[in-house]
């Protein structure tokens, strides 16, 4: 069969195969590292969305901490008081956030941390939800009482040690992504 061929043609040949199979491994390789950069980067940025509503919850928590009885009284049969509305958001947000990250399709490499990110964001949602607003008076400071910043706290750092893991597996600085403002 390859008989009659010259062996420069065969050597020709078998290096434009090596060249390809070459090209299309190193294609795979730096394209799949750019794809789960790529998502990293999502991640990141919600990763701040996170942040936001966790120090939007602890900015309520200290703000009724060192409100008046009158305030807190407004606050426990008001569904449309300030500080109320801002946990509705907050809840709200995370909601769908958690929602989203919990299914969304990933990299194998970024399952974990969006699943760890997920979880961040439905503790920040469930302790943000515990005061509804069918609920007034003492029923609202139980809720309140309940809210529980230590479970935020470390879920969220939780979730912070896998992303920054996984950053500095995939050389993605924070500054990129965030640096005062949002980039994405």
């Amino acid at each position: 069969m390859l008989e009659g061929v010259p062996v420069w043609i065969l050597i020709v040949v078998g290096a434009v195969v090596l060249l390809i199979a070459a090209l299309a491994v190193s294609w795979f390789v730096f394209g799949r590292r750019a794809l789960v950069r790529r998502y990293l980067i999502g991640l990141v940025g919600r990763r701040e969305s996170v942040r936001a509503s966790k120090r939007t919850l602890e900015a309520v928590m200290r703000h009724l901490a060192d409100e008046t009885d009158e305030a807190l009284t407004h606050f426990a049969e008001n569904p449309a008081a300030e500080d109320r509305r801002s946990l509705v958001e907050v809840r709200d947000q995370m909601r769908v956030l958690a929602d989203e990250l919990d299914t969304r399709p990933m990299p194998s490499r970024l399952v974990r941390v969006a699943e760890e990110l997920a979880d961040a964001a439905f503790v920040v949602a469930e302790e943000a939800g515990r005061i509804s607003d069918d609920m007034e008076g003492d029923e609202v400071f139980s809720a309140l009482a309940e809210i529980d910043l230590g479970r935020v706290a470390t879920q969220a750092e939780e979730a912070d040690h896998w992303i920054d893991e996984a950053r500095v597996e995939y050389e993605v600085e924070d500054a990129a992504v965030y640096g005062g403002g949002l980039y994405i």
